[in-house]
């Protein structure tokens, strides 16, 4: 019998135990993962993205009871345990590693799956943007802006749906990377947004605020990325602890520019990606950084992920979920977790979005 066809199994257990070595490595690096280990995990000789997908959708479906039990805890504002929190803390950051070597190569094993299993009201980001964290958001909308037109089956129908302002940012932001990646189907998504834009019915959802981000991404990048470097600055030097001056002198001795250094602070920060900075939202506007990415560009080098990285505490942890209950009581709103003070929120009223103090500095030029 010819068996010239079938997959050696040295070759099928050398796969495997490369999927379980990089499993460790991103369920135990949280929001510390360095460029040199991201680009470890994405070697040509890495698992193929489809694997790492299969993986992120296993570990969405194993985190929901654990997440559901501490919205539960943190809604009561009852103390939640460390070690939930932390086992939360590291799954959802692995979901957004996830989401770059999932979509990081050839892609047409996700058209495939859509085919053959028609998906409604799914999304592959929701996940990633329900967490309320300006890293995981970014990560996600750049794997969609790899999609291409794939991605409008997914996102464009969102649109025409009533949902909550969560799900709608989700799909501007996904289609707004999209159409910065592809600029062939920028008329398409444009045109799709305006008129979502005006059927607008309360104060809520901000989509004023999101579509005139998109305008101002798609009609001069430029522009938004001088606008989001400032934001990036602030970002950079909230933190006290921080040697801003220092970190920024040494930049070049660690192989990056100030500007990068600089983008890199803002999407590796756990502020919230539903802000709203005057009539502009920080997340659509830093699109204009990453969309020219390549994936490992999300993380810093090894030197600089300690001055970068914002250490994990409990109350890290359960600032973040508060994000997702403020709509039942806000007065459990997040305490301070970033530089988001004086603004507003997309969901939710008082909820940080701001830098006001500094807006002078950052208006649309």
């Amino acid at each position: 019998m010819n068996h010239s066809n079938r997959i050696p199994t040295d070759t099928v257990d050398q796969d495997e135990a490369s999927l379980v070595g990089a499993q460790k490595v991103v369920f135990s690096s949280g929001n510390w993962l360095s460029r040199e280990a991201f680009q470890e995990l994405a070697t040509p000789t890495a698992p193929r993205g489809a694997e790492f997908f299969k993986l992120l959708v296993r570990t969405t479906i194993a985190l929901e009871e654990r997440r559901a039990g501490l919205l539960s805890t943190v809604s009561r504002n009852t103390p939640a345990d460390s070690v939930e929190l932390l086992g939360h803390w590291l799954g959802v950051h692995a979901l957004g590693h996830l989401a770059l070597l999932s979509f990081r190569d050839n892609l047409s094993w996700f058209a495939e799956m859509l085919r053959e299993m028609p998906l409604r009201q799914w999304t592959p980001t929701h996940v990633l943007v329900r967490e309320r964290i300006m890293s995981l958001a970014l990560r996600g909308a750049w794997g969609v802006g790899q999609l291409g037109e794939t991605a409008l089956a997914l996102y464009l129908p969102l649109l025409q749906r009533p949902a909550q302002p969560l799900e709608h940012f989700n799909a501007v932001l996904a289609l707004a990377m999209v159409s910065l990646k592809h600029p062939h189907l920028a008329p398409q998504v444009r045109l799709a947004l305006e008129q979502w834009a005006l059927r607008a019915t309360g104060a809520w959802g901000f989509r004023k605020e999101l579509m005139e981000s998109v305008a101002f991404v798609l009609d001069d990048p430029q522009g938004a990325r001088t606008w989001s470097t400032g934001w990036c600055r602030e970002v950079l030097s909230f933190h006290g602890a921080r040697d801003v001056a220092g970190i920024l002198a040494n930049a070049s001795a660690l192989g990056v520019s100030e500007n990068e250094l600089l983008v890199l602070a803002a999407v590796n920060d756990a502020g919230d990606c539903g802000i709203v900075l005057g009539d502009l939202v920080p997340a659509v506007l830093l699109l204009s950084h990453v969309h020219r990415w390549n994936a490992d560009g999300f993380y810093a080098p090894s030197g600089l992920v300690a001055a970068l990285t914002q250490p994990w505490t409990p109350e890290l942890s359960v600032d973040v979920l508060r994000r997702s209950v403020v709509a039942v009581d806000p007065s459990l709103g997040p305490k301070s977790s970033g530089p988001e003070r004086g603004g507003r929120g997309l969901w939710g009223g008082g909820l940080a979005a701001g830098l006001a103090s500094t807006s002078s500095d950052l208006k649309r030029r």
